[in-house]
């Protein structure tokens, strides 16, 4: 069998890096991408089932296009539907793309995201104008998913809220969560070493975090800011464990705090290829992600990849229910989390509890060969329609 991924760009994010290398298990796999002009040429995508291959294609189009009634998207959509079995998408453009062209193969809609989902979430972050955008947003969706024969929601939040709203849809309506993954065989960044010596100062052990100082607006005011500064208070807590910040530099730290960061903490920026990961989270006795919106959080993923213990905010509890606390991750909050890394930076028994959990939770819930096992029945039931 062949199948075919439809995005837009999205399909580099790591949760769909990682459904892409268990798809190519159960099926031969081109990535067709909206956004991209690229020549033809193969993916190599690394996961926790090893390298796997899948053909990229770029096909740069936009919505300006799609409107143009001409025989070459009605031939583009009959190519499709004779080359391959089956097709994935991503939601907007994607789903609205094939759509248009009338491919009649089956569809499943990968649905990582739905904006009134989130309304709660970002009206904390000052995005009022997502008020005006609830409506076109449940209509939007609704059309992606009447549109598609299937859809499969990346985290539970998601999958809760597309069931209740569009309870005629929800036989059509499934949850699977996804592996992480990356792009293999690439060059490091020129940054690397850098990154890699700063590492070699903070030594082990440390407590690892992240936060974006480099952005602006209300994101910085909301997220970034709050996140430095519990990293900060951290720092100042544990004067002996040093505190490594991903994300941001010691420059973008002084263009938003007036008070210079602890002798402790440790900037790595970003830009910094994967080849630097292992490395990363190898050594970091603690990683510390806070999540602020209901849906998939590739930074949650990626720890748990890599099998660290983790705390992180109270909801994850609707993005994924299934980790329980104390076990899988430990979950905290704002006002607790500075009292709750210390006391578990102190424990050994608690810290290596909570790595042989996450390792665990990810085989359990995120692995290629999970999605493997579903897809392939989906796949299967789909085609016997």
């Amino acid at each position: 069998m062949k199948a075919l991924y439809v995005s837009n760009g999205d399909v580099f994010s790591r949760h769909e890096l990682g459904f892409l290398a268990a798809l190519t298990e159960v099926m031969r796999v081109d990535v067709l991408d909206l956004r991209s002009q690229e020549k033809p040429k193969v993916l190599t995508i690394v996961s926790d089932n090893g390298f796997r291959e899948a053909r990229f294609i770029g096909y740069k189009t936009s919505f300006r296009s799609l409107l143009r009634i001409n025989g070459a998207i009605h031939r583009l959509g009959k190519f499709i539907d004779d080359a391959y079995d089956i097709i994935f998408a991503t939601p907007r453009f994607p789903i609205m793309f094939l759509w248009r062209i009338s491919v009649e193969k089956p569809i499943i809609l990968r649905l990582w995201s739905i904006r009134a989902a989130k309304l709660r979430d970002n009206l904390r972050f000052g995005a009022y104008e997502d008020i005006l955008l609830f409506i076109p947003s449940l209509l939007a969706n609704g059309f992606y998913i009447l549109s598609s024969s299937y859809s499969t929601a990346v985290d539970h939040a998601t999958y809760v809220f597309a069931k209740r709203m569009y309870g005629f849809l929800r036989s059509r309506i499934a949850k699977l969560y996804p592996p992480y993954g990356y792009l293999g065989g690439s060059h490091g960044s020129e940054i690397d070493e850098h990154v890699l010596n700063i590492l070699d100062r903070a030594g082990e052990d440390y407590v690892l975090g992240f936060t974006s100082l480099h952005k602006r607006g209300s994101y910085l005011k909301f997220e970034a800011k709050p996140h430095a500064v519990v990293l900060y208070l951290i720092a100042r807590k544990l004067r002996n464990t040093n505190v490594v910040i991903a994300g941001s530099t010691r420059e973008d730290w002084r263009s938003v705090f007036a008070k210079e960061p602890s002798q402790n903490m440790y900037f790595i920026g970003r830009g910094f290829s994967d080849k630097v990961l292992p490395r990363l989270y190898g050594n970091a006795r603690l990683v510390i992600i806070p999540i602020t919106n209901r849906n998939i959080s590739n930074r949650l993923l990626e720890a748990l990849f890599y099998g660290r213990p983790i705390i992180t905010s109270e909801i994850v509890r609707l993005v994924h229910p299934e980790l329980v606390h104390g076990k899988h991750v430990y979950v905290s909050n704002w006002y607790d989390i500075v009292d709750d890394v210390t006391k578990l930076v102190k424990s050994d028994e608690a810290l290596k509890k909570l790595e042989e959990g996450a390792k665990r939770a990810y085989k359990t819930w995120f692995s290629t060969k999970l999605n493997m096992v579903f897809t392939r029945k989906l796949v299967e039931r789909l085609m016997n329609q």
